[in-house]
């Protein structure tokens, strides 16, 4: 790899505090324009020093594919208190790899086509409550879809009023992260109104998980109808220790707020650019209507799918990956992060590299059958060690819902302008849900 030799890594024109700021509440503009005042890599200085930014793929698989203990993470300083001090995304050393393992079986291969069925039958039930002229935010549409099926095949609640109660919890832990919160930890108190409607939902949501696992595990139940909760009840480590209640429960609040909003972000982002793009539209319409409308026949459809890595592309959910260097470590022959160190990989940036993606700010399916790129180049998940555990299950059930809404309803847009992308907590979603209107069912 050739030295990547940058002028401003060290000049006066390296952005300062002011450009943080701006990448913490405004990451798009930040990325972007960035990007085109000093290039891939620059240094930014703020309240804890030093940060090296970078949007190089050189860079990206030199940080990805270092030994896990290179890095440490950011978020045990930002998302510890949010999610818990034993999270999987805020965890390091050999207690991160014993959670991933633990993790990985339930949310991926057979288990997860075990849930299709569950997933196809809660889209049938939100679509089919759909009726011409309604209106609606799609957002909020993908959101009720998502935590059903958070409740059902995480939770395994598939009473009613004890599912309607959990979801109604769910909504509000989901909602009331606060973003200062997130990215001011000093803010993590009971004085700051936010952050406290937080604390009470996710006691509430304690209250709850310490009822269910009062109850005797469900052994007898066969494999298919087993949920997540369930499953990781039962996992133990290599050295046959299971997870304890408190792990337990930090994991499942990650699963629901890194891996629910995610989801129904994409989703509403897939509706939205489809919607956009007539000929992409009618192209990917025309796929799902040749294909069989189970859950398992929609996942390999290769014009679904490039859609959907187009929409991550140009309008990732998560900014950036953040690391900080344990001990040094060289980016390339020239580059070095000392100890301490941060080093911030914007993937909007990357995903708008023109010499990578021709046309960066076109919206153009095609070009994911045209080439494959490579974990360095589109990380709409992360990477690494530490790339999101839930990235099949997102991808499973994003495809199930947007098939069987194209599938069965015309929608129109009701905004001539594209919904501008903002921060919620960690996640960048549309600014006003993206509204729509049933124009039509399909028979």
């Amino acid at each position: 790899m050739p030295p990547t030799t940058i002028s401003s890594l060290h000049g006066p024109s390296t952005p300062g505090i002011f450009n943080l700021l701006a990448y913490a509440f405004a990451p798009s503009r930040f990325a972007l324009r960035n990007a085109e005042s000093f290039g891939r890599v620059y240094r930014v200085r703020g309240p804890g020093g030093a940060l090296l930014v970078t949007s190089h793929p050189e860079h990206v698989k030199r940080i990805f594919a270092a030994d896990s203990d290179a890095f440490e993470t950011y978020s045990q300083f930002t998302l510890g208190g949010v999610l818990g001090k034993q999270s999987v995304l805020v965890t390091a050393g050999p207690t991160h790899r014993r959670q991933r393992k633990l993790l990985s079986p339930p949310l991926t291969g057979a288990r997860l086509r075990a849930f299709g069925a569950t997933m196809q039958e809660i889209a049938d039930r939100h679509v089919s409550a759909l009726r011409p002229g309604r209106e609606f935010r799609a957002l909020e549409l993908c959101t009720d879809f998502t935590l059903d099926v958070i409740v059902q095949t995480v939770f395994g609640v598939t009473d009613g009023a004890e599912g309607a109660s959990l979801r109604d919890n769910l909504r509000v832990m989901v909602h009331e992260v606060p973003a200062l919160a997130v990215f001011m930890p000093r803010l993590q108190r009971s004085w700051f109104r936010p952050w406290a409607r937080y604390v009470r939902a996710s006691e509430r949501f304690d209250a709850w998980l310490r009822g269910k696992l009062a109850e005797p595990s469900a052994q007898a139940l066969v494999d298919d109808e087993r949920d997540v909760l369930s499953l990781l009840r039962q996992a133990s480590a290599d050295d046959g220790t299971p997870m304890e209640q408190a792990e337990l429960r930090d994991q499942l609040v990650t699963l629901l707020l890194a891996g629910h909003e995610t989801t129904s972000i994409a989703l509403a982002s897939c509706l939205e650019r489809i919607h956009r793009h007539p000929d992409v539209l009618a192209q990917v319409r025309a796929e799902i209507a040749a294909a069989p409308s189970g859950p398992a026949d929609v996942q390999h459809l290769p014009y679904l799918s490039a859609v959907i890595d187009e929409t991550l592309r140009i309008a990732p959910v998560l900014s950036d990956v953040t690391r900080r260097a344990r001990s040094e470590f060289w980016l390339d022959e020239q580059l070095r992060l000392n100890p301490g160190e941060g080093v911030l990989v914007l993937i909007e940036a990357l995903h708008r590299d023109p010499e990578l993606y021709a046309e960066p700010a076109r919206f153009r399916p095609e070009r994911f059958l045209e080439r494959k790129f490579t974990r360095y180049e589109f990380l709409p998940f992360g990477g690494g060690v530490r790339r999101c555990l839930g990235a099949a299950f997102s991808d499973y059930e994003t495809k199930i819902l947007l098939a069987t809404l194209l599938r069965r309803v015309d929608l129109r847009l009701l905004r001539d302008r594209p919904d501008e992308r903002v921060r919620r907590n960690v996640t960048l979603g549309p600014k006003h849900g993206v509204p729509m209107r049933v124009v039509a069912l399909r028979s």
